[in-house]
């Protein structure tokens, strides 16, 4: 059960603990009665943490963590409850003896009232047991890389069936040992976030969740039609937990205010109820008059309110945003808060081992998100700590939130039920959260390169959607990647580079786009040892996330004359792939596309990866052509050529005509009045402008046009020359997108 501790007195426990491993099957029993106490053997740790960032390193088993702490002053109502923020993957854990229970999972927190086991006057001592073993699944050769280099341990592996309720971090492309028979290696296990004492009261507010929806009105003596009355409607189911042996007789109270922003929007409200002993939930509902809603930080304001819960002696505070996402299934369109939004996202994981991410990594990274117009995030198949959550409600980023569950897991009763269980504290955990707009029950369900596989979709993925609905009825759920209207384009990358677009069978919401490249030198040299750099040790290579089938067969990359030189082949094709599929993307706005996600912001783990950045946060090249065409307004050409790669030279002959489309995407919700749109073409050999055009338009609002074409004759003498496209639109001396394309004049074989 997920508690609120959000405003409670809390005691940090965190700091320097000791470990010990379980190096043998000693029962737990043994292990805490016996030579447990015991000092030797004992090392410093620091919790919260990873313990692969220590000097434990990759290691698979049980680690046994112990620490003490003095009883706090408390009143003689008040309980004490032990509360992890997060422990990876179960933990057994006891207090001055006494067994309090245990927890399977990666992300939620969890509470034991210890109020009862204390030692007044004295010190407790605090023990956890953590068990992140190798899941036990058979790692099966795929057979896609056996014409490649790669030895067989290093080739393409898939998992069986994982018992584990991992995500990512056990089983994704972009970690150690991917894609190999060592797809687990990395591990995240861990008391990776804060250990506390919280104080709460005998008679508490326990949970609270949070749904909002703007209120229309029919129009029965106008024209008839529902209206805005400009009001919402807040509902909140509270649950109560009487821990006295009588039931309570008082008031529920609920203060909203502006938290972000300056009002006198102050609304009281309550219930007069009765409690018995135990948990109890009720709902109360406000109303909020002139309500403020929350919008996308390149749509509006992300206003938030604030609503403050009082009952007998107990308070807390809880943030929330008043909006509606809403989702047009048969045109495969989003809505936020009435008005269809397009949405220019990007995948992000925070690191592998997410105790090392912070405020400090956070911030920085999310703020040059917002500079490049970014007003989308997917949590793909792991969950952030809640700070994530707190600062895209601020940022006014809008989250689309997927369980940890990847590839290939058991489709089995047990991991059902205990993955449900694990969806019912999710959507608990992020439910109140303003950002918050839909969610998705797994990341793949259904692909594997197995015949034999989980029967996930059917199974697995329809109890989750029923659990997750419980917690929240009004978002949107998904049951997987490859359905219901979303799908993966990694051209180049995870598909094949030279597939013609007019090929493609485009659904409305592309969940990953991109492709990969090698980081820099200084990255590089972080992972790879020099001897294995060059010529290139394939194995290695491949452990470390270049996927060699991806690379040469996919994206047909040139391995070059050194590793320099490879390094920028694979920058240069990731940079040119990837703008190409973004404005390819933009000019099927609505047509279907509606959302678009690129595959990552920065690589989880030192590694050759997908991202904009890499794990140390060293731009790749792509980050500065991404720039360039994600801009809410972007003129950008299509080539009128067949086939049409994405991120391939295109090539016209000397004595036909070059031709292209110019695009024109707008997302803002304005017409933009007398824009200037203005391009030309230049042989690149002789600096010749061969053509060009300039003229004054209205942009029309949250739209895609072709408000020109270019039709070049191409002469014999430019046979072998490269040529150039510059576009822009300027408003006034504003420039609002600046673009480029390029093509070859040459005859073919």
């Amino acid at each position: 059960m997920i508690m609120l501790y959000e405003g409670r007195q809390t005691i940090d426990l965190g700091g320097l603990w000791e470990y010990k491993k379980e190096e043998t099957d000693r029962t737990a029993e043994a292990f805490r009665t016996g030579e447990l106490m015991d000092p030797e053997g004992w090392r410093p740790i620091r919790v919260p943490n990873n313990w692969y960032l220590t000097e434990i390193g990759d290691y698979f088993g049980t680690i046994w963590f112990r620490t003490s702490f003095q009883t706090p002053a408390r009143k003689k109502n008040k309980h004490i409850w032990l509360r992890f923020g997060a422990v990876d993957y179960i933990a057994d854990v006891w207090l001055n003896g006494e067994y309090l229970g245990n927890h399977e999972g990666i992300f939620s927190p969890f509470e034991f009232d210890i109020t009862d086991y204390l030692r007044e006057g004295a010190e407790n001592e605090l023990l956890v047991r953590d068990s992140a073993p190798r899941d036990e699944t058979e790692y099966i050769n795929a057979g896609t890389d056996r014409d490649t280099p790669l030895s067989e341990p290093y080739q393409r592996h898939q998992a069986k069936a994982i018992t584990q309720i991992k995500g990512h971090m056990i089983d994704a492309m972009h970690r150690p040992g991917a894609m190999t028979s060592f797809r687990q290696d990395g591990n995240s296990a861990g008391i990776w976030d804060q250990v506390e004492l919280v104080k709460r009261p005998d008679k508490f507010i326990e949970y609270a969740k949070i749904s909002t929806r703007i209120v229309l009105k029919k129009d029965w003596a106008g024209d008839g039609q529902d209206k805005d009355t400009g009001s919402a409607l807040v509902s909140m189911d509270v649950t109560l937990n009487n821990q006295t042996d009588a039931p309570v007789k008082g008031s529920l109270r609920a203060l909203i205010l502006p938290a972000n922003f300056e009002g006198d929007d102050r609304v009281v409200s309550g219930r007069e109820i009765v409690v018995p002993p135990g948990r109890t939930t009720v709902k109360l509902a406000v109303t909020v008059e002139d309500a403020k809603l929350w919008w996308t930080w390149d749509h509006g304001y992300p206003h938030l309110y604030q609503v403050t819960l009082s009952w007998q002696e107990d308070e807390t505070t809880i943030r929330f945003g008043i909006k509606e996402v809403e989702y047009d299934e048969k045109h495969g369109t989003w809505y936020l808060n009435r008005k269809k939004i397009f949405l220019r996202g990007m995948r992000y994981i925070s690191s592998l081992w997410m105790s090392e991410a912070g405020m400090e990594m956070w911030k920085p990274d999310f703020e040059k998100m917002i500079r490049m117009n970014i007003n989308s995030i997917r949590i793909g198949s792991h969950v952030e700590r809640d700070g994530v959550y707190t600062l895209c409600d601020e940022l006014g980023l809008l989250m689309w939130q997927v369980f940890p569950l990847h590839y290939c897991v058991s489709d089995d009763d047990d991991l059902i039920s205990r993955a449900s269980d694990m969806m019912r504290d999710m959507g608990m955990m992020l439910t109140n959260h303003a950002c918050m707009g839909m969610w998705s029950v797994y990341k793949e369900p259904e692909i594997y390169l197995l015949p034999d596989k989980p029967n996930n979709y059917f199974r697995l993925c329809q109890i989750l959607k029923e659990t997750l609905k419980s917690v929240d009825p009004v978002r949107w759920v998904h049951l997987g990647d490859y359905r219901e209207g979303v799908m993966n384009i990694m051209l180049g990358c995870c598909n094949d580079g030279d597939v013609d677009v007019h090929d493609l069978n485009v659904p409305p919401n592309i969940v990953e786009f991109g492709s990969q490249s090698i980081p820099c030198m200084e990255t590089l040299k972080t992972f790879i040892p020099e001897d294995k750099m060059w010529p290139p040790h394939w194995d290695t290579w491949e452990y470390w996330g270049l996927f060699y089938s991806n690379t040469f067969k996919f994206g047909k990359v040139k391995l070059g004359d050194s590793i320099e030189e490879f390094i920028e082949n694979t920058q240069n094709y990731e940079a040119e792939s990837v703008k190409e599929q973004i404005e390819f993307l933009r000019q099927k706005k609505y047509d279907p596309v509606s959302t678009m996600y690129l595959y990552y912001w920065s690589d989880a783990c030192p590694m050759i990866g997908s991202g904009l950045l890499d794990y140390y946060r060293r731009p790749y090249k792509v980050y500065d052509y991404m720039q360039q065409v994600y801009t809410p307004v972007l003129v950008c050409l299509e080539p009128c050529i067949h086939p049409h790669r994405l991120g391939r030279e295109k090539v016209f002959a000397p004595g036909r005509s070059f031709t292209g489309r110019v695009w024109l995407i707008n997302d803002h919700y304005e017409t933009i009045q007398d824009a200037e749109l203005s391009w030309k073409v230049t042989d690149l050999e002789t600096g010749e402008v061969l053509a060009e055009n300039a003229f004054y338009l209205d942009i029309l609002p949250d739209s895609a046009e072709i408000p020109d074409h270019i039709v070049l004759p191409l002469r014999e003498e430019w046979d072998g020359h490269k040529c150039r496209v510059d576009m822009s639109v300027t408003k006034d001396t504003e420039v609002l997108s600046e673009n480029w394309a390029n093509f070859t004049v040459a005859k073919g074989d």
